[in-house]
């Protein structure tokens, strides 16, 4: 086995990993985007949504390792 494939092991194990978590990965974005309105004053509230609403669209296409 040579590297390229122990990488793509390395990743698919990655990915599937976090398919399994995909609600504790939503719920640490959400508490992410809070603490940082938070600590910026509401400044940046726009940009931190648009990140956060980017993050979720990966998750949600993140695939269960049962399909």
């Amino acid at each position: 086995m040579g590297l390229t494939d122990k990488l793509k092991d390395a990743a698919k194990k990655a990915e599937d990993a976090a398919a399994e978590h995909k609600d504790q990965i939503r719920d640490a974005v959400h508490k992410a985007e809070a603490a940082a309105d938070q600590r910026t004053g509401g400044r940046y509230s726009e940009q931190i949504q648009k990140a956060g609403a980017k993050a979720d669209e990966v998750v949600d296409r993140l695939k269960d390792p049962a399909e």
